[in-house]
C-alpha cells in the first residue's frame, strides 16, 4: 500500500463569507434587485451605483476574484447570468495553471437571460447582449450581440429625447 499525502486547500474566511453572501443574494427570489446589487457589492463586486443597477434572480459572480468584476450604473443583468474571472490555461494538462482577468461592464448595458461571460472582456456602454449568449471577446459600445459564441448583430440607434 502506498503512502499518499493528502493536501488540503486553504479556504480563507473571506472567501467563505463571500460564498454565503453570494448564495443568499442569488437564491432568494424575494430579495429586491437593489438589495441584491448591494449584497454583491458587499461581497467584492465593483458596482458603480447599486441603487440604479438591476441584478436579477440567480445571477452568479465568480467568488474567487469578485473584485475583478466592475459594473456601471443603470446596467441590467437578467436572470441566470454567469460571470467568471478565472480561467484554465489550455496549454497545460493540469488545473494549476489558472489565470485571472477583469470583466468590465459599462453603464446602461443589458445582458439577457442565461448569458455566460467566460473570458476577460470589456462590454461598452449601452450594449445589448441577447439571451443564452456566450461572451468571449470585447463588445463595443451601443451594439447588439447574441449567440454562442456571441456575434455582432447590429449597431444601436440612440435617440435623445
Amino acid at each position: 500500500m502506498e503512502n499518499k499525502q493528502i493536501v488540503k486547500r486553504k479556504y480563507p474566511i473571506k472567501r467563505l463569507l463571500r460564498k454565503i453572501i453570494f448564495f443568499v443574494a442569488r437564491k432568494f427570489p424575494f430579495i429586491p434587485a437593489e438589495m441584491r446589487a448591494f449584497l454583491h457589492k458587499c461581497a467584492g463586486v465593483k458596482i458603480e451605483n447599486s441603487s440604479k443597477t438591476f441584478i436579477g434572480f440567480d445571477v452568479s459572480f465568480d467568488d474567487i476574484c469578485p473584485e475583478n468584476i466592475s459594473i456601471g450604473q443603470k446596467s441590467i443583468l437578467t436572470e441566470g447570468v454567469k460571470i467568471l474571472t478565472h480561467f484554465i490555461d489550455s496549454e497545460y494538462d493540469d488545473y494549476d495553471h489558472m489565470y485571472f482577468g477583469k470583466v468590465e461592464i459599462g453603464s446602461s448595458v443589458f445582458i439577457g437571460m442565461n448569458t455566460v461571460i467566460v473570458k476577460p472582456v470589456k462590454i461598452g456602454d449601452g450594449a445589448i447582449i441577447g439571451a443564452n449568449s456566450v461572451v468571449t471577446k470585447d463588445i463595443p459600445a451601443y451594439t447588439i450581440w447574441g449567440g454562442n459564441p456571441a456575434k455582432f448583430i447590429k449597431n444601436r440607434e440612440i435617440t435623445k429625447s
